[in-house]
């Protein structure tokens, strides 16, 4: 706009017409501000669900490697520390070994022989093999008592 203008449309429009122009600038900025604050905070958003899955894929991890979860054991197996427990969570004597341990599928699995049949929790532990600790000698972290 030049001076010749200014002096055609009077000064009152002339400071409306600034005003418009400012009006639409400041109208622009706050738009650029807000997309850029939608992209950062898409990029946190972004950053932290990576970061959880990341801390729960660890834990995942933790607990494969050193935690087991033992489950239905028969009534003949349960012994000392085993009374009246129906789960429990135990710390591993080894790493990276099974994190489940159904008891009574360990008990069902080979064939019932005549030891079997005489004595079932020394049957049990030889079809258990090395991961028997986790039924002679558990480190209990969690328990689960059955409802008396």
């Amino acid at each position: 706009m030049t001076t010749a203008d200014v002096d055609s449309i009077g000064r009152k429009e002339y400071q409306q017409r600034l005003k418009r122009r400012r009006q639409r600038r400041q109208k622009r900025r706050k738009m650029r501000v807000r997309q850029i604050r939608m992209l950062r905070m898409l990029r946190s958003v972004r950053f932290w669900t990576r970061f959880l899955i990341l801390i729960v894929a660890g834990l995942g991890l933790i607990f494969w490697s050193r935690f087991a979860v033992v489950y239905q054991i028969p009534a003949y197996a349960v012994q000392g520390s085993l009374q009246n427990v129906s789960a429990y969570v135990t710390v591993k004597q080894w790493w990276f070994g099974p994190p489940v341990f159904d008891v009574s599928a360990y008990a069902n699995s080979g064939t019932m022989a005549g030891e079997a049949l005489d004595n079932p929790y020394h049957f049990l532990l030889s079809q258990m093999g090395r991961y028997q600790t986790v039924i002679t000698h558990p480190d209990f972290i969690w328990v689960k008592y059955i409802d008396s």
